[in-house]
């Protein structure tokens, strides 16, 4: 992690509002990391597969017991 990561808790959100706070706060050169939690109704591929689909470069993590998706704009 580095002074350019943000955390986002992705657990209780809705897929679209999650997808939306995305591109609202995802600039170039920033990484941002969804915390999906415990992967509820497969929640985590879901977003991981829209964010790929929308051009994002997405990488699917698990840490500290927890599902996270590491995401970043492409260039």
């Amino acid at each position: 992690m580095d002074e350019n990561d943000n955390i986002m808790n992705a657990e209780s959100l809705n897929i679209d509002s999650t997808l939306e706070e995305v591109s609202k706060q995802l600039r170039y050169g920033e990484r941002l990391i969804l915390d999906v939690g415990n992967n509820y109704f497969d929640q985590a591929d879901i977003i991981y597969d829209t964010l790929v689909l929308r051009g994002y470069h997405a990488t699917k993590s698990f840490k500290n017991g927890r599902n996270q998706i590491i995401v970043r704009k492409k260039s």
